[in-house]
């Protein structure tokens, strides 16, 4: 019976079942979270009616995940995994946070098979595993619902890598297969994927397997439609820097790969502080030490011969070619969650280092054990602070403007905070504070709407008409306001004007919905009104509020007919 106990302690199952319930046990107050009002409801949220059609799935290829064409991220496979919750639960954030949790778990279980795949210590992988678990750094992995796509890259990328793997050693069909599918999957997931396919032929460089080459060109060329198919709709769906973007700014580009990769480093191994998402990057001479100490201990140990050459050299590229795209954005800002693919290549030369360790040095074993439960408790209780941060969208601003005070993002809904709460004149400094920070569309159309929340309609007017002259692309976030002022006026003609020409950019957006029925219903349009609300209940056919609104104006249309008969 012991014998049947040690054996099941030390399988597959067993660490999964382990995995799970540290995670849970971690983030499971997560499930009760509220939006963070970062991302969270323009993805979900906003755009509910959208993406709970499950008609509109094809759509999401031709889109970026904001459902625009404006934006440079392409990543259908994030805004997929939304609308499969949305058709069951719609904005019910409960299910969403549990799948961030699951998406977690499979990550490092993943994280798991594939240093077993390439013969690293399965015991000495667990702990270091169940360390990285209760890792502050990753907490936004799981309580920022957006957080998934880099979980979902990393559940979709290695479960393809784990295949081309066991293809080379089997060389079967169905491994072929399930490598490609995969594949496919990462592909559509996030940009980052194209850097790291290079990684496949890293691992055939570095790992020989005996394969006949006309099979292993086979199976990369199969692959090439897909490809092919990725870069159409990606360049149909959002906007594409030219290379010139990136020659004029090579430099800098290599600078910020420098000083941003010490830093992601450095938080990994010393977590003193963990910023909340958004973070204007400094590089400090305690952070240059550091890593500085870091190479030098890998160095010691490629010299030493206690570290694998291969693992070496392919931790390393991971660690590079997945965060390298980061970099080649207009805008570079600190975020943990992107750090959870590289995170593998540190785990792995950990993993090598101690599996020669252990092996030579008896006692290193008792220290190994010893030093990781501390770790371990030291960060869940980190951890489960940290979460707290992500509960609502208000603990979530103050706590980011903490860690970035110069940010537009953290100072604009600081902005809106303020205001909710009445309080004025913080309000408009950091509405103010916000243009100085950067003047573009999008920061004067959220000081036009707050200029009309403190009662400055004619300034808000005219800023707005001025907005819509000069804008090209995204006027219905220009009409939409334009609509609540004429609406405040009560000029419902011109208030149903530009809450219609919003509506007809975009049909699925909750408020533009909600516009129109105010106006409609003091206007007494009721046929109107019924067609907007017959809208809607079609994309929630179980709310009841729906229903019975289209039950009374059906019956104020049917008496007025009544009346006029």
């Amino acid at each position: 019976m012991l014998k049947k106990i040690k054996n099941f302690l030390n399988t597959n199952i067993f660490f999964l079942i382990l995995l799970t319930i540290v995670v849970f046990s971690l983030y499971g107050k997560s499930i009760s979270f509220e939006e963070t009002g970062f991302d969270d409801t323009s993805l979900i949220t906003k755009n509910i009616n959208f993406i709970s059609n499950y008609k509109n799935i094809p759509k999401l290829f031709i889109m970026s995940p904001y459902y625009d064409n404006f934006t440079t991220y392409y990543r259908p496979m994030l805004s997929v995994s939304f609308a499969i919750e949305a058709f069951f639960v719609r904005n019910n954030l409960r299910l969403y946070h549990i799948t961030n949790i699951i998406l977690f778990i499979l990550s490092l279980y993943l994280f798991y098979l594939f240093c077993i795949e390439l013969k690293l210590n399965s015991v000495i992988t667990k702990f270091v595993l169940l360390i990285v678990a209760v890792h502050p750094m990753f907490v936004s992995v799981v309580a920022w619902i957006p957080g998934r796509n880099d979980s979902l890259l990393t559940v979709f990328y290695f479960s393809s890598f784990i295949f081309f793997i066991k293809y080379l050693n089997t060389q079967k069909i169905k491994y072929a297969f399930l490598f490609g599918l995969f594949f496919v999957l990462s592909l559509f997931t996030k940009e980052t994927f194209i850097v790291l396919i290079l990684l496949y032929f890293v691992y055939l460089f570095l790992f020989e397997h005996e394969i006949q080459k006309k099979k292993l060109l086979f199976l990369f060329f199969s692959l090439v439609p897909f490809v092919l198919a990725f870069f159409f709709l990606r360049s149909y769906a959002v906007y594409t820097f030219g290379y010139e973007h990136y020659a004029l700014k090579i430099s800098v580009i290599t600078l910020n790969f420098i000083k941003y990769i010490f830093i992601y480093v450095y938080n990994f191994f010393v977590p003193e502080y963990i910023p909340t998402m958004l973070f204007n990057v400094s590089l400090s001479l305690k952070t240059v030490v550091y890593n500085l100490l870091f190479i030098s201990v890998i160095l010691f140990a490629l010299y030493k011969k206690m570290l694998s050459k291969k693992i070496f050299v392919f931790s390393i590229l991971l660690v590079f070619l997945a965060l390298s795209p980061t970099f080649l954005q207009e805008d570079v800002v600190y975020l943990n969650h992107r750090f959870i693919v590289c995170s593998l290549g540190i785990i792995m030369i950990i993993v090598s280092a101690f599996e020669y360790l252990i092996s030579n040095f008896e006692k290193i074993k008792i220290f190994f054990i010893i030093c990781s439960i501390i770790l371990f408790v030291s960060l869940f209780l980190f951890s489960y602070k940290q979460e707290d941060k992500y509960k609502d969208s208000e603990t979530f601003w103050v706590n980011a403007y903490v860690d970035s005070q110069e940010n537009v993002l953290t100072c604009k809904n600081l902005a809106r905070i303020y205001l909710d709460r009445g309080m004025l004149k913080e309000a408009e400094h950091f509405m103010k504070k916000t243009i100085e920070l950067k003047s573009n569309y999008g920061t004067l159309i959220d000081y036009a709407r707050f200029l009309i929340m403190t009662g400055d309609m004619e300034q808000a007017e005219t800023a707005l008409l001025q907005l819509e002259n000069d804008m090209k692309k995204g006027k219905d976030f220009v009409y939409y306001p334009l609509s609540i002022i004429y609406y405040k006026k009560q000029d419902y003609k011109k208030a149903e004007y530009y809450a219609l020409m919003a509506y007809e950019i975009n049909r699925y957006d909750m408020n533009y919905c909600k516009q129109l029925i105010k106006i409609y219903d003091v206007t007494e349009k009721y046929d109107e009104e019924l067609k907007v609300y017959e809208q809607l209940s079609g994309y929630d056919k179980r709310n009841k509020e729906y229903k019975n609104k289209i039950t009374e104006l059906k019956e104020r249309i049917k008496n007025r007919e009544t009346k006029n008969a």
